[in-house]
C-alpha cells in the first residue's frame, strides 16, 4: 500500500446546501478503527435530506459534517488494537451502523434500533448522518463494521449492496415465504432491489406501481405486472389479476401517503404490509376497521441489522442486476453536478456513484 498522507480532498458540509471540495486532514483513526482509502461512495435520496438541511440537527448534528454512507474501499492501515483478520490492501464494504452494544437491542442483535440513539456519547453512530462519512478520499471505522469483498466483487457492485442490504432486511420483516405474490411500490434503487430478491427468493408473482423511465427498469428486471400510477389505479389492477384476493405481501418504498394507503389496500385478508419509505413526517390516515377486521399486519422497516453476508453472496450470485442499477460515475470534483443530476432524475439516472 502507498504511504498515508497528511491531507485528503472531502465534500464538507457546512450548512444546509453549502458543500465546499476542500483539503482537510486524513481521519486521525483510533486504535480499534480500521482507515480505509475509499473507492466509491453512493449518493442516496437521504444524503439529498441531509445536505437541504431538513433532518438537522438530528442528521447532522453538527457542521462542517461530511456525509456519504454507502461507501466501498482498501484497507490502508489497521489499529493496533483492532481484532481483526482485516489486512491493509483488502477490498472492504462499509456498514455504516454502529451500535453501542450494551442495551437490549443491541445484545438482541437489533443494534440499528440501538437505545443510546440520540444520546450524547452514548455509543450509537450512524456514519455519513451523525458521524463522518466517506463523500472523501479517506474514512475510518471498526473492523466489525467492514465486511470483505469477494475477488470478483466489483466496486459498482459494493456501492449497490448498501441499498441491497436495506431490501433484504424488509423482505425479512415481511417474512416473504416462496409462492408469496408480493407488491412493490415505488421504482427506485431499494423498491428495484425488493423485486428482484423477491423474486430470487421464489415469490410467485410480482407488481411494481410507479412511474417514468423507472417503471420500464421494474419490468426489465423481470416484474410481471407494472402499474403507471399517472394512468391506472393500483388497487383495481391488483385486485383483477388476483381475483379479488390482493397479495400477501406489499412493500411501500416511495413514502407518500397515498402509497402508504394503497399497500394496505392491496393487501389480502391476513396480509402483510411493509412501511419502508420516509414520508417527511405527515401523518397517514390508514383504514383501521379494515386492518383489525382483515388482520392485516403493519410493519416498520428500517435499516438493514446482519445483512450484508447474505446480501453479498446474492448479489454474486446474480440475483442483483448493479448495472442496470448504478447508471453515472463522477469524480468528487464533479461532486455538485452528481447531486443535481441525482436529484432531478436526468438521463435515466438510478444510483450516482462518487470516485475521490
Amino acid at each position: 500500500m502507498p504511504a498515508i498522507p497528511k491531507t485528503m480532498r472531502a465534500a464538507v458540509t457546512h450548512g444546509a446546501g453549502d458543500v465546499k471540495i476542500e483539503e482537510i486532514p486524513v481521519p486521525a483513526y483510533e486504535p480499534d478503527q480500521v482507515l480505509v482509502k475509499v473507492a466509491a461512495c453512493g449518493v442516496c435520496g437521504t444524503d439529498l435530506h441531509i445536505l437541504d438541511g431538513h433532518m438537522a440537527p438530528m442528521w447532522p448534528p453538527y457542521y462542517p459534517f461530511i456525509q456519504g454512507h454507502e461507501w466501498c474501499g482498501t484497507v490502508a492501515a489497521v489499529g493496533s488494537a483492532c481484532k481483526t483478520d482485516l489486512k491493509p490492501g483488502d477490498r472492504v464494504i462499509m456498514e455504516p451502523t454502529i451500535g453501542c452494544g450494551r442495551c437490549q437491542n443491541c445484545r438482541q442483535g437489533s443494534y440499528h434500533l440501538c437505545l443510546e440513539t440520540g444520546r450524547k456519547g452514548g455509543g450509537y453512530k450512524l456514519l455519513g448522518h451523525t458521524a463522518d462519512g466517506a463523500f472523501s478520499e479517506y474514512g475510518a471505522a471498526p473492523p466489525i463494521q467492514l465486511h470483505k469483498m469477494p475477488d470478483a466483487m466489483t466496486w459498482e457492485q459494493a456501492v449497490i449492496t448498501n441499498q441491497v442490504v436495506i431490501a433484504l432486511h424488509a423482505l425479512d420483516r415481511g417474512r416473504l415465504e416462496p409462492a408469496d405474490r408480493v407488491a412493490v411500490l415505488g421504482p427506485g434503487l431499494l423498491g428495484l432491489s425488493v423485486l428482484q430478491l423477491a423474486r430470487a427468493c421464489g415469490a410467485s408473482r410480482t407488481y411494481v406501481t410507479g412511474r417514468g423511465y423507472r417503471l420500464a427498469l421494474a419490468r426489465e428486471l423481470g416484474a410481471d405486472v407494472v402499474i403507471d400510477i399517472t394512468k391506472e389505479d393500483p388497487v383495481k389492477i391488483v385486485m383483477a389479476d388476483t381475483g379479488g384476493r390482493g397479495v400477501d405481501l406489499a412493500i411501500e418504498c416511495a413514502g407518500p401517503p397515498e402509497s402508504m394507503r394503497q399497500a394496505v389496500a392491496l393487501a389480502r385478508r391476513g396480509g402483510r404490509v411493509v412501511l419502508e419509505g420516509i414520508n417527511g413526517g405527515k401523518e397517514v390516515p390508514f383504514p383501521t376497521d379494515r386492518i383489525v377486521l382483515d388482520e392485516i399486519t403493519l410493519i416498520g422497516s428500517r435499516g438493514s441489522p446482519n445483512c450484508y453476508p447474505r446480501a453479498i453472496r446474492l448479489i454474486m450470485d446474480g440475483h442483483v442486476d448493479a448495472k442496470k442499477m448504478l447508471t453515472h460515475t463522477f469524480p468528487l470534483a464533479d461532486f455538485h453536478e452528481a447531486v443535481r443530476m441525482f436529484k432531478a432524475r436526468e438521463d435515466g439516472v438510478m444510483r450516482v456513484m462518487i470516485t475521490p
